[in-house]
């Protein structure tokens, strides 16, 4: 059974991501003060693991894995438990195996990843000698599959989502999102094609909320103007 997943995110009102474009807060208050209210309310909500897409990790990490390898063999132990100190644990899934990891940690949370069997004997030593945990799937490009295996493997019960819009439009059309998070920053960016909350790559026929419904749980207002919303999915096609 896969973990809860909740989509924790915070946007400008107009629903974009990019927070360095967002304007100012009217009364001269820092931006980054905002920030923290939504780290805060992250914190709130209780996982036990955390994850983000692939493109913001490459923020944290961003060089490539460049060194060419072996291919794993069927019988290679799919699972290693590395360091594991933190409370909770910040999940990737890294479908090219190729984030080049230099520390252990995100955020002092320790890291777990997700990859498929395409990865290579030589990166899979790379993240035992990081002491970095990690799965093996059949495809980590399958986040049912991944995130099943997470809470089969691991005990991880409850996974927080924070960003970006592709990662979320990638679990929204698969049916995979509980609950939606969505912190609300009190400026705007406006400008068309600005990434947003939900980034399904597909075509104009793609309808990757269909038959999902949201049910509003709670709204409040927190520090500096900042909203708090709270939803639950309801999902009528067989995704569960």
């Amino acid at each position: 059974m896969k973990p809860k997943i909740i989509c924790h995110i915070m946007s400008s009102v107009d629903g974009r991501l990019l927070n360095d474009r967002w304007t100012e807060p009217y009364d001269g208050t820092p931006a980054s003060a905002l920030l923290q209210v939504y780290a805060s309310i992250g914190r709130e909500l209780g996982t036990d693991a955390w994850m983000f897409g692939k493109n913001t990790i490459r923020a944290i990490f961003p060089y490539k894995w460049s060194i060419d390898g072996h291919t794993v063999p069927s019988d290679y132990p799919a699972i290693f438990i590395g360091e594991r100190r933190s409370e909770r644990m910040f999940i990737v899934a890294d479908p090219d195996a190729d984030i080049f990891f230099t520390s252990a940690t995100v955020r002092s949370d320790n890291i777990l990843v997700i990859v498929g069997r395409n990865v290579t004997v030589e990166y899979l030593i790379h993240l035992r000698e990081k002491r970095i945990s990690y799965l093996i799937v059949n495809d980590a490009t399958d986040l049912r599959e991944g995130l099943e295996a997470v809470g089969r493997e691991f005990g991880i019960r409850c996974v927080s989502v924070q960003g970006g819009g592709i990662l979320n439009g990638e679990l929204l059309a698969d049916g995979l999102i509980d609950e939606l998070s969505l912190v609300v920053y009190p400026g705007i960016d406006g400008l068309s094609g600005v990434p947003s909350i939900f980034e399904y790559v597909g075509g104009k026929s793609s309808n990757p909320a269909g038959g999902q419904s949201l049910q509003l749980l709670s709204a409040s207002r927190r520090e500096h103007g900042v909203m708090w919303l709270q939803y639950r999915f309801h999902k009528t096609r067989n995704d569960e």
